[in-house]
This record gives C-alpha cells, structure tokens and sequence, in this order.
C-alpha cells in the first residue's frame, strides 16, 4: 500500500531530518549493473504488501544479476533517517512523497527517475510528485487517490444516489445524517480537508509554491464550506466519534460516507466483512473535480556504492509485469497509466479511484513547509470543533507560509 491512514496525516519534521541527512553527500561511483549485494528498506503497511515484496525480491535475486537483501522496518523513519546520517544507507529504500523536497535539497538522493524504462509511462502527478527543482528524483511504485467510500444500505434504505456535486452532498448529508449519527466522518487534516480546497479552485500556495495564497476568497469559500457541513452536525471527525479513523466510522456503522483512499478496501475485508459499501467519485466543487493522490517512490541514495545495480533493481521493481503482480493482491494502483485497463478488469468495482489520477492535485510543497501544514491542521480541527474562525486559519496559516517562503 502507498500509505496508511496515518502516515498520511503525518509530516515531516524537517529540523529532525536536516540534523539526521547531516554530512551525507554523493558519490560519483557508480558501481557495475551485476554481482552486487543490496540492501532494501521497506516500511510495513499490511502483510499482504509485505509478502508481495518478499516475492518481488525473490524473483529478482533468482536471475542472478545481484542480490538484494530486504529489510522491512516497523520504526521506519528513524531507521533510514540513522541509516543515512550513519554513512551506510540502504541502496533503495521506500520515500513518500512529502519527505521528497527535504531529502531532495540535501543531496541524499540520486535522480534515478528517468533512468527506468519508459518513464513518461508514469502519471504525471505521479513523476511530479517526486520531482524537486526540475529533477524527477525517483519512480512511483504504485498510487492511492482519495474518494468517496459510502454504505450502500444506507443510501438504499435513505433513497439516495452517490452526490456529485456540493449542492448534492449537502442534500445527501441532511438526508442521510440522524441524531447519533452524521452522514459523513473524516479526519481533520490538510490531506483530508485539500480535497475540498482544490474542488473550490484554492490552494495554500502558488503553483511553484514560491508564495501564499491563503487569503484567495475561493479558499474562505472551501473553508466555510465544510465547517458548515460540521455545524450543521452533518459531518464529525471519527475522534468526535469514538473511533481513529474514516473507515473505522464507516465500518462501525458511525457513518454513512467517508473520504478514504484504496487502502480502506484491505481493511473493510479484514475488520468489516459484513459492511457492504462502494466507491463513488467525490463531487465536484465551484472549480471541478479535485482529489490527492498519494504515493511512494524506490529512491536510491546518492551514497550507495552500487548505483547501477540499484537502478537495475529500481527498473525491475518498476516493470510493467512486476507492477501488476505487486498490485494484484490489494488495492493499490500501478503507477503506469498503460496499466490501468489490465488492473481494473480485476477490480472494476475500484474505477473511481483510478479515475482521480486525471484530475488529482499534487500534494508536495517544499522543504520546511510542514510546519506550514502542521498550523493549518490545528486551524482544520478548530474549524472542525466549532471553536476558530474562518479568518484565524486563514491569517495565522498564511503567516506560517510566509515565514518559510519568504511574505
């Protein structure tokens, strides 16, 4: 999976990682393509992820050309971060995508990005996702978007159909919400709440993310938008809930809808095997349809002494036959557009999530800025709770921004 629930909510801490990243540089060795030992960080998401990799590793050391030794990692962050900081980083590790800019600036990476075969075969997001200062750094591995999960018994019983508009959201959510139960439940956070920012036509910066843009009436009008939909008790954060999570909520009968990305497909399996839900596009904002996508890149340290055989191993990782096998047993999607036809006829049911890589926003900024996305999250909760303005998150998120981008 490209990232759980949570580490999608989480940020970096960039004053840890410049310390950690400290008196890393490149190497110009390249090293030789063949007869070289690897080593292979991976973070654990799910068990069925972690026996795919093990399964990819395998095939790739039985052809002889190197040998990769894989380490998943339960404390993943620190380990790699110890690792580089150490001298001996790993030869290719998993790198999410709001990590890249920081990693990127201090020279720990190696721009292995279109060494691949046919790199233009990845979403652009994707290939933008994980390109700093105009270097495509490192390739997808797979992707997740952001949609609209919902329980299709309480739709039926309601008479709804899936929204596709604001307007009709809210009409579903009245519809739908009751006096122990809103229709809808998210976690209040910017990758949550984005969503709806992109939707209106706003965004917390400039395309080059060189300036802020906090205080562009389209952003007051996503804002208010859905802390009304809270207000008005048709929405509330799973915490409000009782529960960690929007698809916990949903399982648990706490909510009818919830905004998620693939990966509640694996635990409604495991957790809810009795909830019938399904996946619909979320609906289309003042400027359109608007979703994230998120992702991990095979990065390669700049460190590594086997440079070629870790871009080998990238290449083979990134294939188009290993990337439908490491897609086929849970519900990420490939990274290579060609792929999304193939991957589908297996899970039509998933359309809407591949749908969203067309239209999703780029959910990257640039080095130190999740302090910036660590303000507007407390802004989100208070608009979330009822007990911040509209103005305060606006001033005080714009402010942060401009700290680090300069006013």
């Amino acid at each position: 999976m490209s990232l759980s629930p949570a580490r999608t909510a989480a940020a970096v801490t960039a004053a840890g990682l410049l310390v950690a990243l400290t008196g890393c540089g490149a190497s110009d060795d390249q090293g030789s393509a063949t007869g070289a030992k690897l080593t292979m960080y991976a973070h654990s998401s799910s068990p069925a992820e972690d026996e795919t990799l093990k399964k990819a590793i395998d095939s790739y050391n039985k052809r002889g050309r190197n040998t990769v030794s894989l380490k998943i990692l339960p404390e993943y962050d620190t380990a790699l971060q110890t690792a580089l900081a150490g001298g001996e980083p790993p030869d290719v590790f998993y790198l999410n995508d709001n990590k890249l800019p920081d990693m990127a600036k201090n020279g720990v990476l190696e721009p292995v990005g279109d060494k691949i075969d046919n790199p233009d075969d990845i979403y652009p997001s994707l290939r933008e996702s994980f390109t700093y200062d105009g270097v495509h750094y490192c390739p997808a591995k797979d992707f997740s978007t952001l949609q609209l999960v919902y329980d299709t018994e309480a739709f039926d019983k309601a008479g709804v159909e899936p929204p596709t508009t604001w307007d009709e959201l809210a009409a579903v959510a009245k519809k739908l919400s009751e006096k122990d139960r809103p229709a809808l439940s998210f976690n209040p956070e910017f990758y949550r709440w984005g969503v709806f920012l992109a939707q209106a036509g706003a965004w917390p910066t400039d395309d080059d993310v060189s300036r802020m843009t906090m205080d562009d009436p389209k952003m007051r009008t996503a804002l208010e938008h859905v802390a009304k939909l809270h207000a008005d008790g048709q929405a509330a954060t799973p915490q409000q809930l009782g529960v960690n999570w929007g698809g916990e909520a949903l399982g648990k009968g706490k909510a009818a809808m919830t905004i998620e990305g693939n990966w509640v497909v694996g635990a409604m399996e495991t957790d809810f095997p009795d909830v019938k839900y399904a996946v619909a596009e979320l609906p289309a904002g003042p400027a359109g349809k608007a979703t994230m996508a998120f992702s991990v890149c095979y990065g390669v340290a700049a460190a590594s002494k086997h440079k070629a055989a870790a871009i080998d191993l990238v290449t083979y990782l990134t294939s188009p036959e290993q990337q439908l096998a490491f897609t086929k047993e849970f519900p990420v999607m490939p990274s290579r557009q060609s792929l999304a036809e193939a991957w589908l006829a297996e899970k039509p049911e998933l359309k809407a999530f591949v749908a969203g890589a067309d239209y999703a926003k780029k959910s990257v900024f640039v080095p130190g800025f999740p302090t910036v996305i660590d303000t507007f999250n407390d802004g989100i909760q208070g608009l979330a709770k009822g007990n911040k303005k509209t103005d305060e998150v606006i001033t005080t998120t714009q402010k942060a921004g401009e700290d680090v981008l300069g006013g």
